[in-house]
């Protein structure tokens, strides 16, 4: 371990979290110590010390400086803090040696160093400075026991006085400062956690409500649908409010392992080529129909991006998260007018921006808008829904992404969310319009034949895929396990392409590909999974299948993977 690194715990506190810490004790202690050398340098000199006492504390300002200067940046405040703790420990010796050694004042500056160094050093790195003051003091004693006139003493009992009771007032002062400034971080950190804590408390609350609502709704038209009594027009209407609850009840459980990777430092981000534009684009066909399906008659939907395809190394996935979350936002909050988003270029980065005319943010709430579990319940007269760990979200992703997202609003006119990230390796193309391919699908055309097989043990699963693929015009096989499973697709050279699940009873998805592949490795093998963790598809890919499909699986979703390798 390298006892001049960054001491900081990274599964505990971070980097950033630490570095404001060491800033607070920082920047107060340099201005003391520059202050303490101006008085330290007037009164050397009205007692008529010796000149070095002068000149010592002099160069000293300078150097305590230029560590307040760099103390200020992150870059530098590493070295910042060493070069404080250096020069302190040879100011010291310098004092002692200079200043009559035990009869004089160095021992308060000792005191001071050692509170500094427990505030701001743990462990190894307390540990070893701990043990060169102590070997400097047992240095001191020797050294003045072996030669106890070495040093000198004061001329008289006036300026000994003056000396060791001013250097008693300017120790108390400092000492002042450093018990100030962790009695404010103490109380600073004390508020955070009441604060999380009332937060946290709020959101399962909150949580609560905004399960059992698409629950609600799930359950109670289900049994109605199952009674058999509702009449044959109000089918349509019961099953639309279902998927609806049944995506919302999705999107809210994505949003929860999101946060909950996130914090566990387990989210990835995967780069690669992606073209901006067209992801700007698909989510203008998206949220067209939803404004018509929101009934948000009187809202505009605008797109404002560049006439060039702009294509630029990131992950497109995530910038699509973010851009839904605060699309989402905006539609909920805005009735009428406009909504217009989109992107440009700006100093090599990207600028997205959301921007509505809706009831915008009151200035007390913009600090901590992006804070996990923050939610404003500000309108009485009307339940805006939502968990309040959307813009937490959005705000990790484009940190990870390498930018920073902020907003402006003002209440009764709007509000606007933007977002940077680095232009990597951006390209700018002509834009060409795809043209359209008529292009014969299994769903289509309902003619061509072969064998599925499904490998899953859960028969209300394989009973759902059975009904969604009747349409396909293909001969079903099921396996209840794996072995079941291995025999089928022996025992059936036409089976086209396999569903297969993950976890299944006495083995593995993981181990049954290994042989499918073995055998046949021409065949495409679907995994189908209730694994829908960060992660997940990678190793589901890494491992052979083909492609990824994450329960509940979405009928539209799986005949159009079905599509793809049939």
């Amino acid at each position: 371990m390298n006892i001049f690194s960054a001491n900081y715990d990274e599964n505990q506190i971070k980097k950033e979290d630490w570095f404001n810490f060491e800033r607070q004790f920082l920047l107060p202690s340099s201005l003391t110590t520059i202050f303490f050398a101006f008085i330290s340098i007037f009164l050397n000199f009205s007692m008529e010390f010796k000149w070095e006492l002068t000149v010592i504390p002099s160069a000293s300002i300078l150097i305590f400086l230029a560590v307040y200067l760099m103390a200020k940046h992150n870059k530098y405040l590493t070295f910042a803090k060493w070069l404080f703790i250096s020069t302190s420990l040879v100011l010291i010796n310098v004092v002692w040696y200079y200043n009559y050694g035990s009869r004089g004042p160095w021992f308060f500056l000792l005191v001071l160093l050692y509170s500094y160094l427990i505030f701001m050093m743990s462990g190894k790195q307390l540990f070893i400075l701990s043990m060169i003051l102590l070997i400097n003091v047992i240095a001191f004693y020797l050294y003045e026991h072996a030669h106890p006139n070495a040093l000198g003493d004061y001329p008289n009992n006036q300026v000994r006085l003056m000396d060791a009771y001013t250097a008693i007032l300017l120790s108390g002062a400092t000492a002042y400062v450093l018990m100030s400034v962790a009695k404010n971080a103490y109380l600073s950190e004390y508020k955070k956690a009441k604060t999380a804590d009332k937060l946290k408390s709020s959101f399962l609350a909150n949580m609560s409500h905004e399960i059992r609502t698409p629950l609600n709704a799930i359950v109670g038209f289900s049994n109605l649908l199952a009674d058999g009594t509702i009449k044959e027009e109000e089918k349509e209407e019961y099953i639309a409010i279902i998927n609806n609850s049944n995506e919302t009840l999705l999107q809210l459980i994505d949003d929860i392992l999101d946060v909950s990777m996130i914090e566990a430092n387990q989210v990835k981000i995967n780069k690669e080529k992606t073209s901006v534009t067209d992801l700007m684009r698909n989510l203008e066909k998206t949220y067209l129909p939803v404004l018509q399906k929101k009934g948000k008659t009187e809202l505009a939907l605008r797109l404002n991006i560049p006439e060039e395809n702009y294509w630029i190394v990131t992950d497109a996935v995530r910038i699509n998260q973010i851009m839904v979350n605060l699309l989402n936002n905006a539609v909920k909050f805005t009735e009428k007018g406009t909504l217009e988003f989109g992107f440009e270029e700006e100093n090599n980065r990207l600028r997205f921006y959301v921007k509505d005319t809706g009831i915008g943010i009151e200035k007390a709430h913009l600090d901590h808008l992006f804070d996990r579990f923050y939610k404003i319940e500000d309108d009485n007269t009307k339940l805006y829904r939502g968990t309040g760990i959307g813009l937490y979200l959005c705000k990790r992703i484009v940190e990870m992404l390498g930018g920073s997202i902020h907003v402006d609003s003002e209440p009764g006119k709007g509000s606007e969310f933007y977002f940077y990230i680095p232009a990597e390796e951006l390209e700018k193309k002509s834009f060409k319009p795809a043209k359209t391919k008529s292009t014969t699908t299994v769903h289509e055309t309902g003619k061509k034949s072969g064998t599925l097989l499904i490998i899953e043990d859960d028969p209300s699963s394989r009973t759902y895929f059975k009904k969604v693929l009747e349409e396909l015009s293909l001969n079903i096989l099921e396996a209840p396990d794996g072995k079941e499973g291995i025999r089928l697709f022996r025992e059936n050279a036409d089976i086209l392409v396999v569903l297969l699940d993950i976890r299944l009873p006495e083995t593995s998805g993981f181990d049954i590909i290994k042989v499918l592949k073995k055998e046949r490795p021409e065949v495409p093998v679907i995994a189908e999974t209730a694994f829908a963790m960060a992660g997940d598809r990678d190793n589901c890919l890494k491992a052979g299948f083909d492609d990824y499909i994450s329960k509940p699986v979405n009928r539209k979703t799986l005949i159009g993977l079905l599509n793809k390798y049939l």
